[in-house]
């Protein structure tokens, strides 16, 4: 039996508070980067914030393939494959896609869903608005997501690491859109093929 003098209360039981969430972000930590072009920053910059506008409620791991699907206007982001859901469950598939070491994700194009139409037409409405907001901005820096309240914990922490991670990448061209937006191979690198 222990006694009160020798037992030592736990101040976090649930393991809640700043701790996880410091751990959480030093796993996300990337290195120094290199500058990007200006077309595969604006890339990286459109399909990662893509990405990370659909739901999900799991804790995405480097490499691994995850799988984006539409149901209605919504987007979801699941670890199940196109071929593993029951028929009655399956959802519009879009494509696969990873998240790379850098915190950008990569949409794999080739997987890309060649049989809806739909689906690929709100994935280019989705471009088309991006660039145009951003077009709207002076800074990168000050167009980056920081911090969004609203967003669930997983996709808040990776839209920071994706803000850190393109805030080190920045193009040689400086940080104003319009000297990114005035690459010619930027709207090209955009949107998928």
């Amino acid at each position: 039996m222990t006694t009160p003098s020798t037992y030592e209360k736990n101040p976090n039981p649930q393991g809640k508070g700043l701790v996880p969430v410091l751990q959480d972000l030093a796993n996300l930590k990337t290195g120094l980067l290199d500058p990007k072009s200006p077309g595969a920053f604006l890339r990286d910059y459109c399909l990662s914030s893509f990405v990370l506008s659909a739901s999900f409620a799991f804790k995405p791991v480097v490499g691994k393939t995850y799988y984006l699907y539409t149901s209605g206007p919504d987007w979801t982001l699941s670890l199940i494959a196109p071929g593993q859901w029951s028929s009655e469950k399956a959802d519009t598939f879009l494509a696969a896609c990873h998240l790379r070491p850098d915190m950008t994700w990569d949409l794999l194009t080739d997987t890309l869903a060649s049989d809806d139409n739909k689906s690929r037409d709100a994935l280019q409405r989705y471009i088309h608005a991006f660039v145009g907001s951003l077009a709207e901005q002076e800074s990168i820096s000050d167009s980056l997501p920081h911090y969004v309240r609203e967003l669930p914990y997983y996709r808040r922490l990776l839209m920071c690491a994706l803000s850190s991670s393109l805030k080190q990448s920045l193009p040689t061209s400086g940080d104003t859109i319009q000297a990114l937006l005035q690459d010619p191979a930027c709207l090209s690198l955009v949107a998928p093929q």
